[in-house]
């Protein structure tokens, strides 16, 4: 079974980028540290720094899930390609 995409291969480079940024933003408006952040999401710090550092370019779904729900983001807002993204809340 292969494992996760390497980052220069994955077609979700941009897509994840946007993410990266609104969980980032989000956290910081929160004024949360990233290990507050993973320890309400129930997910290891290194998860969070990878998702928000870009190092994860496809993080797992219920990462994902578990993150925006603690910081309030919608997700597929978040990552859409369009200009009605703006605002992820």
């Amino acid at each position: 079974m292969p494992g996760r995409r390497k980052r220069e291969e994955s077609r979700h480079l941009e897509q994840s980028s946007r993410l990266s940024d609104a969980f980032r933003k989000a956290r910081r408006e929160q004024d949360l540290s990233q290990q507050e952040l993973a320890t309400r999401a129930s997910v290891a710090i290194g998860t969070v720094r990878a998702v928000e550092s870009g190092r994860v370019v496809e993080p797992g779904f219920f990462t994902v899930l578990a993150l925006a729900r603690v910081l309030g983001v919608d997700a597929v807002k978040a990552v859409r390609t369009d200009d009605s993204a703006t605002d992820v809340r």
